[in-house]
């Protein structure tokens, strides 16, 4: 995770002049989705989506979203060994690699401070809740039906119970609330976008508040995390305890993963404070090296042993102050190659495992062994251009479809005040 690389890649300044214009977003949607087809064969990132674009300080965000992916990636990959006298040692190796989820979560907390500061009001929160839609549920619902479809083929939707479950999982509704953090989903890694959604769902209601939007956003929090789950078995930092209740949404407000995101919320909040900061390089250094290693020695060396807060969580959430604190005295530089991973890393997060089961299906047709740790590298490799492909046409094509037609909704219903300027667009945190 060290920001070692030297390489500065630079978004052409039409992607930044064209921000403010909105006469010129035809040709800057043109312009960027040339460039994301050639980021796979040149490895060159045409923006930080996610943040401010003229920000170059936070390509670290960015980079640690793109080893996040790697790292879930890997981890479902050990699965091809299964049933092999190879399986422990991948399992050893690669299962502490899902804490990349824990790290999508504190990112996403840190992401939503920085680019919604300032958005408060009817209209910004209604504005943040569309680009949230826009850019998360089309790609998820498209790779779920998928999903079903190429798994369990289309007398998946002969049966009632599954039609219910696909139907819940559309709406990221737990299936099986005994069942947490996994709930059950039609498309197993359902479950991370449910609390993602949840925690978007809060942060933007929040905003309503106006100034009191924190204020309102730490009851909320508060009321939810704390006092609902005392008589259901909780309070809890067990993110697999069960908190009996009749709603199923409550199942995602209650769970003790929400703090993860809270822990990027914190974050972010002292990432703006000018007093957060350290004088000395050398400091700097030193809290990078240290809070990467510390994570990493506690991850891998099995001290947590799965998602949550009292587990991967906060751990990862130091590591990522001390990379925040540290990011404000020196000038991380990653490797452009992560930088880029993290611009397609939840679309390689949506369709890595597809790509995997359809590895595993048809090489074994054509004679290839899947067992093997060659088959490990065929099925990351396999994940890149498949996420490329995806993030073309789930997130720039069909989101930007659907985000189009539903601010011109919402513009309709809710116009910006004449002689205002529409709050800055909120990108995508995963």
């Amino acid at each position: 995770m060290a920001p070692v690389g030297i390489v500065r890649i630079k978004t052409p300044d039409i992607l930044h002049a064209s921000a403010r214009c909105r006469s010129s977003q035809p040709r800057r949607r043109a312009i960027s989705a040339v460039l994301r087809c050639y980021t796979l064969a040149f490895f060159a990132s045409e923006g930080t989506l996610g943040m401010k674009e003229a920000d170059d300080k936070l390509h670290w965000v960015q980079a640690l979203r793109g080893i996040a992916v790697l790292l879930v990636v890997l981890t479902h990959t050990r699965y091809v060994l299964l049933d092999t006298d190879q399986f422990a040692l991948a399992d050893r190796l690669m299962m502490p690699g899902a804490m990349g989820v824990d790290l999508f979560f504190i990112i996403s907390g840190f992401i939503m401070v920085y680019t919604t500061t300032g958005m408060t009001g009817v209209r910004s929160a209604a504005l943040f809740g569309v680009k949230r839609v826009a850019r998360i549920w089309p790609a998820y619902a498209v790779i779920t039906l998928g999903w079903v479809l190429l798994r369990h083929g289309g007398s998946y939707f002969a049966d009632a119970a599954r039609i219910e479950q696909f139907v819940k999982s559309l709406l990221y509704m737990p299936v099986d609330p005994a069942n947490p953090p996994f709930f059950g989903y039609a498309f197993p890694l359902g479950w991370t976008l449910a609390f993602e959604m949840y925690f978007y769902l809060a942060f933007g209601l929040c905003m309503l508040a106006g100034r009191l939007r924190w204020f309102a956003f730490a009851v909320w929090m508060f009321i939810t995390l704390m006092l609902l789950p005392l008589d259901r078995g909780g309070p809890t930092l067990d993110v697999r305890q069960h908190l009996a209740t009749h709603s199923p949404w409550l199942h995602l407000a209650m769970n003790p993963i929400i703090w993860e995101f809270l822990a990027g919320v914190a974050i972010g909040h002292l990432y703006l404070c000018s007093w957060f900061r350290v004088h000395s390089v050398q400091t700097a250094w030193l809290m990078t090296v240290c809070g990467i290693g510390f994570a990493a020695w506690f991850v891998f060396g099995r001290i947590g042993t799965f998602h949550g807060p009292a587990q991967w969580g906060w751990p990862l959430a130091l590591m990522v102050t001390l990379l925040a604190l540290a990011s404000k005295t020196v000038v991380f530089k990653p490797p452009a190659a992560l930088v880029w991973l993290g611009t397609v890393s939840y679309s390689m997060y949506l369709t890595h495992y597809l790509g995997q089961m359809l590895l595993l299906r048809y090489l074994p047709q054509w004679g290839v062994d899947t067992k093997t740790w060659a088959q490990v590298f065929l099925t990351v490799l396999f994940a890149l251009p498949l996420a490329a492909l995806a993030h073309w046409l789930l997130e720039v094509k069909l989101s930007g479809m659907v985000r189009r037609l539903l601010m011109a909704a919402l513009d309709r219903a809710l116009p910006a005040r004449a002689g205002t300027a529409a709050p800055e667009a909120v990108a995508a945190a995963n």
